[in-house]
């Protein structure tokens, strides 16, 4: 019996476990975060300050294993420890309720100083590109501005957060397509009852009715971003001028009680 094949076939087996192996550990933080790192968060982060002490403990531990897991790259600038917190914040905010959530289709984050143009330059006069996610040769490349990504934190009830706005096409694209309709959080019985919403709220953006970002009706997947921005930044008002669109983005993101916390209102039921 030729038994090389076989002795082939174990071999492959053996280095994809110890390559598994290899990554967990590479990507497993060891102790608890730095305190000068705590104290960033709680100044920036107001997510992070609505949740309780076990939970805190439960975001810094994502956030330090984000960034253990994907290569920060600088452009014309060097990443700080400060951008790599806010962007893990970002991308560990709207899905803190799936613990085993992976960003499959994402390698590097790239940062840049300021806003950006299509050429990725700065200080030009078509320097106006705050955040992208890369398609083509960029594929697996997120792209940031360092303004935008502090200005997101800053302005804690703005309705807007740019880096926030990346992750959320980020989980739109973990299906395959980009389509403001994230399969994988969305359950099927909810998706035609989504688009009707979104239908009917670009409407009412389109006449002046609606407080949402006119942004939102570039397409479905800039709604599914805009909108998620809102929801998170902005909890309370969302919900009183939104509670259609409330309840079915309370049923895509399970958010934790930290996303009511943080504005005090009683989280329900959709």
């Amino acid at each position: 019996m030729d038994v090389l094949p076989l002795i082939i076939f174990l071999s492959i087996v053996l280095i994809f476990l110890l390559w598994k192996v290899y990554i967990h550990l590479k990507t497993t933080p060891k102790g608890d975060m730095e305190e000068e790192h705590k104290k960033f968060l709680r100044e920036h982060v107001s997510f992070y300050n609505a949740l309780n002490n076990h939970k805190k403990k439960e975001f810094e531990f994502r956030v330090r294993q984000f960034i253990l897991a994907y290569e920060f790259v600088g452009n014309e600038t060097e990443v700080e420890v400060q951008d790599q917190l806010l962007i893990a914040a970002s991308a560990i905010i709207p899905i803190f309720s799936f613990k085993d959530w992976k960003y499959n289709s994402l390698k590097e984050i790239h940062v840049f100083p300021d806003n950006f143009n299509r050429s990725f330059h700065i200080n030009q006069e078509d320097s106006n590109i705050r955040g992208l996610i890369g398609y083509g040769y960029l594929q697996g490349k997120l792209l940031i501005s360092r303004t935008a990504l502090y200005q997101g934190f800053e302005k804690h009830d703005d309705k807007r957060n740019t880096c926030l706005h990346e992750f959320i096409h980020l989980i739109d694209m973990e299906d395959g397509k980009v389509d403001g309709i994230p399969e994988r959080l969305l359950a099927h019985k909810y998706a035609i009852p989504w688009m009707y919403i979104m239908k009917k709220e670009v409407v009412r953006i389109h006449n002046n009715y609606s407080d949402i970002h006119p942004y939102a009706t570039t397409n479905a997947a800039e709604f599914l971003a805009v909108v998620s921005e809102y929801f998170f930044e902005r909890p309370k008002d969302f919900k009183r001028e939104h509670p259609r669109l409330f309840n079915v983005l309370n049923e895509i993101f399970k958010p934790d009680a930290a996303v009511y916390n943080q504005k005090g209102i009683e989280k329900e039921n959709p």
